[in-house]
């Protein structure tokens, strides 16, 4: 089926108007209908309002664990490798990740290539050092509609440990006391995940309830945000999260208390 962009451009708004009678439940999440286009465009891009192409949203972070407020550098290694290790907290050389960043692919990337099925928007995860150099990238998706917003976590090197704690996911219209539920079937532990052992299956069953609105200061100025509080409860134990979420600016900071003991802060500091 071939659209123009005049099409395409009407038939967004055509689904936006149409509301949730345009969105499909599936394992609790809102998906939008895909849209058919012949441009190379992300077909779940369209109604995006935060993850749009051309805009980066870049992150401060630390890593607490025990006594210690820690960052991670990576090393490459031989045969393309990458190996990283903890490291003092203002420690800025070339391969200390300083930053975070989350940037939406406008076309159809990599995993829609290889599964046309997918049916989230596509983002790249950087991991910055000082200078904005991307050390490694992560390639994943999040889901963004006006029903919610769900989004994968950052899932290497220091951060592997994200994968055993909630998602960040937020129900639109906020309601306050709002309560909602994931869950994730992670199954027996593959030979890569280093973060954490367990024995058997295993399997987070996640609970999210929305606190209220607060006002955050950020780098750029005062946001607007709404608190959601969640749990994932698991068969080695619990982890938390705390997520403020902008519907400007999206997940603005999110503190992790996590399954290894450790504590993770992501904060939002700049938009490019």
């Amino acid at each position: 089926m071939k659209i123009s962009l005049f099409g395409f451009c009407l038939l967004s708004c055509l689904m936006l108007f149409a509301g949730s009678a345009a969105l499909a439940q599936k394992q609790g999440l809102f998906i939008e209908k895909k849209m058919p286009n012949d441009e190379g465009l992300n077909p779940y891009n369209y109604d995006n309002k935060i993850f749009v192409a051309g805009k980066t949203y870049v992150y401060n972070y630390f890593i607490i664990k025990g006594p210690d407020t820690l960052k991670y550098a990576i090393s490459p290694q031989a045969g393309g490798e990458k190996n990283w290790k903890y490291v003092a907290k203002m420690q800025k050389d070339s391969n200390t990740v300083a930053y975070l960043g989350i940037k939406t692919l406008g076309k159809i990337g990599p995993i829609m290539m290889d599964k046309p099925d997918y049916d989230q928007t596509e983002i790249f995860l950087y991991h910055y050092n000082p200078n904005l150099k991307p050390l490694d990238t992560e390639l994943t998706g999040v889901v963004e509609n006006q029903a919610n917003v769900w989004l994968h976590p950052f899932r290497f090197h220091a951060l592997e440990i994200l994968q055993l704690s909630p998602f960040p996911y937020v129900k639109l219209p906020f309601k306050q006391g709002q309560t909602f539920y994931w869950s994730l079937d992670l199954g027996k532990k593959w030979p890569e995940f280093k973060a954490f052992n367990w024995k058997g299956n295993l399997k987070l069953n996640c609970t999210y309830v929305e606190q209220g609105k607060e006002t955050l200061e950020l780098p750029f100025g005062k946001v607007e945000v709404i608190k959601v509080k969640s749990v994932a409860v698991t068969a080695k134990g619990n982890s938390s999260l705390i997520a403020y979420f902008s519907e400007a600016y999206g997940f603005v900071k999110l503190v992790y208390r996590n399954l290894d003991g450790s504590i993770i802060v992501m904060s939002l500091n700049q938009i490019r």
